[in-house]
């Protein structure tokens, strides 16, 4: 197994099932331990935050693997495993309470949804550093959602999961789905328009 990269955690190797682990995890765990710790690090914004996500995640799915039906993609379920952990983070947490998205926090928008649009990984040089302003804006205003509503806005639009996907893993309708990603979309790009970057993101 090759060793895991310096930058996400490895998976813990003791627990009450046992010290040995099925290969069946280990192939489960190359193949998503990189992209969960990027999703874990959209979530938590701290690196090591994000590492106790993520260690949590592949513990509950070393124990639940036996159990996996395949109803579901892979992926699909650990981000389920992930949301619901990184919830559960959050509930432990004291100051932080859940708040709603009023609507006078929104601003004015023509008819027809709205999609954020996430600079794509795989840019130039140039356009990397054009993009890094905007980058750092939006993760500040991602992080400052609610957590129910980042969540939802995370796994459509930089995931690139489908409404249905996003509902499924979080326990809600597509309606549901969509009203939370409308939001969320309107807030960040309130905070974006405060710096006059909401133009670049659209």
């Amino acid at each position: 197994m090759k060793a895991p990269r310096q930058d996400r955690p490895a998976p813990d190797r003791s627990s009450a099932d046992g010290d040995s682990r099925p290969p069946a995890f280990d192939d489960l765990y190359r193949r998503h331990a990189d992209r969960m710790f990027r999703f874990a690090q959209r979530l938590c914004g701290q690196v090591e935050d994000a590492k106790d996500l993520v260690q949590e995640t592949f513990l509950n799915a070393y124990r639940g693997l036996a159990q996996f039906r395949g109803e579901a993609q892979l992926s699909t379920w650990l981000y389920t495993i992930a949301s619901r952990a990184c919830l559960r983070m959050r509930a432990k947490r004291k100051g932080e309470p859940e708040r709603e998205l009023s609507l006078d926090e929104f601003i004015p928008t023509s008819d027809g949804e709205l999609r954020l649009q996430i600079p794509a990984d795989g840019l130039t040089p140039e356009e990397a550093l054009q993009h890094k302003e905007l980058r750092q804006a939006l993760e500040t205003a991602i992080h400052k959602l609610p957590k129910k509503y980042r969540l939802v806005l995370v796994l459509r639009d930089m995931e690139g999961l489908t409404a249905k996907e996003v509902g499924a893993i979080m326990g809600l309708n597509e309606r549901a789905v969509k009203s939370r990603l409308h939001r969320a979309r309107l807030f960040v790009r309130k905070e974006l328009s405060a710096q006059g970057l909401a133009h670049t993101a659209t």
